[in-house]
C-alpha cells in the first residue's frame, strides 16, 4: 500500500464531524493566503512612497483621497502608510496564528478520537483474536497513534497550507518579476525534489524500522517488569538491558537518520537564497534606467522579503514530506488495529435478544482447534449441563479443560459441532445475552490498580457499587476479616496487578468479584489453588449454600474440592473419557454416556 493509499484510508476512518473541520481549515488556509498575498503585494508601493512620497500624489484618485483625509504635504501620507503596512502585516500574522492553532487543535483532536477507536475495537475483538496476539504489539500500536498524529497529520496540515501559502506568494513575485520568480521557484523546488527522490527509499526503510522497533521495545519492558521477581533472582538485568539497548539504538538511528534527512537541505537552501538577493541586486541595477539601485529598491524588497518568507515555506514542505515517509510504517500498524471489524454482537444497532437459562447447557460433538494449528484442543465432547448443576472438571495438563470452559462460556467459538442453552444454539447472535448469567474466576486473577470495592465490583461504575453486595460477597469469599482489617477497609489500594496482596487474597478477591455479580453460571477455573485446604473448605462450602440454585463449573487443583459435585467429567488429550458421580469417576472411572440426539 502506498502512503497516498494509507493517508486516504485513515481519512475514512475520520468521522463526520471531523470532516467538515477539514473543510473549514482549507478556508482558514486560503484566507492565510490571501492574506500574505496582500501583504507582500503592498510591498512595492510602501517602500515606493517611503522612497519618493510625493509620486503618490501623481494619482487622481490618490489625490482625492488625499484631499479628503486632510493630507496636503507628502509627508502627510508617511506616518499613516506605515500604520497601514504595519497593519495588514499584524492581520497576515495573526491569520498565520490561527491557522497554527487550528491545526494543532485539530491534529490533536482527531488523534483523541483514533485513540479511543483503536482501544475500543482491540476490547470488542473476540476471545480468540487476544490469544493469538501478543499483547505488547497490541499496546504499542495503541501508542503509536500518537505517532501518527505527530509525525503524519501534522505534518500533512503543515504541508498542504504551507503548499497553499506558497503558491500564492509565487503568484505574487511572478506578478513582480515573472522570469526572476520563476527562476527561484524552479531551483528551490528542484533542490528539494532531488533531495526527496535520493532519500526515499531511505526513509520508507527507517520507518519500518522505526515501527518495529517500537513494538520491540515495550515488548522487552514488559517481560522484564513482568517477571520482576525472576529477573531479580536469577540476576538476568544485563540480558534484558542488553536487548533494550539493541532495539533502543535501532529506533533511535533510524530516528536519527530521517531528522537529519528532514532538515538537511535547508542550509543549502538558505545559501542559495542569500546568493539570489545579492544576483537580484545585480541583474536589478543593471537592469533599471538611471534610478540606479535606489529606483528599483522596491522590487528589490519586494522580491527579498517574498523570498524570505518562500524559503521558510519550502522546508516544512519538505520536512513535512520527510515526516510523512519516516510514519508510513506506524500508519500502517495503526490502519491494522482501524480496520480490525467489530463483531456485530456489539454493534449499536444490533439487538442483543434475551436467552433464558432455565433447563440445561448441551455440548454435542463439540470440537475445537486454533486459526493458526489443525491440531484438535477439543474433539468429540458431549455433555449435558443440567440448571443448578454442580459439576467438576478433571484431567492432566494440557487435556482441554481450560479450553473446554472458554467454549462453554462463549468466549471460543467451536470448530466442530454445536453448544446449546435451553434448546438455542449458542452462536454469535446469542453469545452475548449467555455471558450476562456468567461469572468466571480464573486461577491468575486480575486486578487493577485500584481499590479492594473496584476489583470486586469489576467494571461497575463508583457510583453504582452497592456496598451491602460488597460486604455479603466479601463475606463468603472468607475475605472480608481481612478488608475490615486494613486501615481504609474496602478503599484500600491492591497495587498493580495486586502485587500488595497474597495469591491467597488476590483469589479470595476473585471469588468476590464473581459472588458479588449474583449470576446463574458460576465457573471456577483452579480458582481455590492459592488458598489452604481449610480456606478452600470454607469458601467452596459457601458456594455450595448460594441462594437461586446457580449452575457451577469447577476445574480444582485438589480432587478433594470436586467431592461435593454433583457429578465429574474427565478429560484426557481434548476428549471427555469418564463422567459420574465423584466416587464413580475418581474410584472407577467409565465410559460417557452420549446424550441423546
Amino acid at each position: 500500500m502506498s502512503l497516498r493509499h494509507a493517508l486516504v484510508e485513515l481519512y475514512g476512518h475520520i468521522g463526520r464531524r471531523r470532516k467538515k473541520q477539514v473543510l473549514l481549515l482549507g478556508l482558514l488556509t486560503l484566507a492565510g493566503a490571501v492574506a500574505e498575498l496582500f501583504t507582500l503585494g503592498a510591498v512595492v508601493p510602501f517602500i515606493s512612497v517611503l522612497a519618493d512620497p510625493e509620486k503618490a500624489f501623481e494619482y487622481p484618485r490618490l489625490q482625492s483621497l488625499f484631499a479628503g483625509l486632510g493630507w496636503q504635504r507628502p509627508a502627510d501620507i508617511l506616518l499613516p502608510a506605515t500604520l497601514l503596512f504595519i497593519g495588514m502585516a499584524v492581520v497576515s500574522a495573526g491569520v498565520r496564528l490561527l491557522l497554527n492553532f487550528v491545526n494543532i487543535k485539530f491534529a490533536f483532536s482527531l488523534g483523541y478520537d483514533l485513540s479511543v477507536e483503536v482501544y475500543r475495537r482491540i476490547l470488542y475483538q473476540p476471545y480468540s483474536y487476544h490469544t493469538s496476539h501478543n499483547t505488547s504489539d497490541i499496546i504499542a500500536g495503541t501508542q503509536k497513534v500518537q505517532a501518527v498524529i505527530s509525525g503524519a497529520v501534522m505534518p500533512l496540515l503543515q504541508g498542504v497550507s504551507s503548499t497553499v501559502i506558497g503558491l500564492f506568494i509565487v503568484f505574487a513575485l511572478l506578478a513582480i518579476d515573472p522570469v526572476i520568480a520563476a527562476s527561484a521557484a524552479i531551483g528551490f523546488g528542484f533542490v528539494y525534489l532531488l533531495v526527496s527522490y535520493i532519500f526515499r527509499r531511505r526513509v520508507r526503510e527507517n520507518s519500518r524500522i522505526i515501527a518495529r522497533m517500537q513494538s520491540r521495545r515495550i515488548k522487552e519492558v514488559q517481560e522484564g517488569l513482568g517477571g520482576i521477581r525472576d529477573v531479580l533472582l536469577d540476576d538476568a538485568q544485563p540480558q534484558y538491558v542488553q536487548r533494550f539497548r539493541g532495539f533502543d539504538y535501532a529506533l533511535k538511528k533510524a530516528q536519527a537518520h530521517n531528522s537529519f534527512i528532514g532538515t538537511a537541505p535547508r542550509f543549502v537552501v538558505e545559501s542559495l537564497g542569500v546568493m539570489l538577493i545579492a544576483a537580484l541586486a545585480f541583474v536589478l541595477t543593471t537592469r533599471s534606467e538611471g534610478g540606479g539601485l535606489a529606483g528599483m529598491m522596491p522590487v528589490l524588497g519586494a522580491l527579498a522579503l517574498g523570498a524570505q518568507r518562500l524559503l521558510p515555506l519550502f522546508q516544512i514542505i519538505y520536512a513535512s514530506w520527510t515526516k510523512l515517509s519516516g510514519s508510513y510504517g506506524v500508519i500502517f500498524d495503526v490502519l491494522g488495529l482501524l480496520n480490525r471489524p467489530v463483531p456485530k454482537e456489539y454493534s449499536r444497532e444490533h439487538h442483543v435478544p434475551e436467552l433464558g437459562f432455565l433447563e440445561e447447557i448441551a455440548a454435542r460433538r463439540l470440537g475445537f482447534h486454533y486459526p493458526s494449528s489443525t491440531t484438535p484442543i477439543l474433539e468429540n465432547v458431549n455433555l449435558a449441563i443440567k440448571k443448578g448443576d454442580k459439576v467438576g472438571f478433571l484431567g492432566a495438563t494440557g487435556s482441554g479443560k481450560s479450553t473446554l470452559l472458554d467454549v462453554l462460556m462463549g468466549l471460543l467459538e467451536p470448530t466442530e459441532g454445536q453448544l446449546t442453552v435451553d434448546g438455542e444454539i449458542l452462536n454469535r447472535q446469542t453469545r452475548r445475552a449467555w455471558q450476562k448469567h456468567i461469572a468466571h474466576v480464573p486461577q491468575s486473577i486480575f486486578l487493577s490498580d485500584a481499590t479492594i470495592a473496584e476489583n470486586i465490583a469489576f467494571g461497575a461504575d463508583l457510583k453504582s457499587i452497592d456496598h451491602q453486595r460488597l460486604e455479603d460477597a466479601a463475606r463468603r469469599a472468607h475475605i472480608l476479616e481481612f478488608i475490615q482489617q486494613q486501615p481504609e477497609g474496602f478503599e484500600t489500594t491492591v497495587g498493580e496487578r495486586g502485587i500488595r496482596l497474597s495469591g491467597g487474597q488476590r483469589q479470595r478477591i476473585g471469588i468476590a468479584r464473581a459472588l458479588y455479580k449474583h449470576s446463574s453460571v458460576l465457573v471456577l477455573d483452579e480458582a481455590t489453588s492459592a488458598l489452604d485446604e481449610n480456606t478452600e473448605a470454607a469458601v467452596v462450602a459457601a458456594i455450595n449454600k448460594l441462594g437461586d440454585n446457580p449452575t457451577v463449573l469447577i476445574v480444582a487443583h485438589r480432587l478433594s474440592t470436586l467431592r461435593h459435585c454433583d457429578y465429574v467429567v474427565e478429560l484426557s488429550k481434548g476428549r471427555v473419557i469418564n463422567s459420574g458421580s465423584y466416587d464413580e469417576v475418581i474410584g472407577a472411572p467409565r465410559r460417557i454416556q452420549v446424550p441423546s440426539e
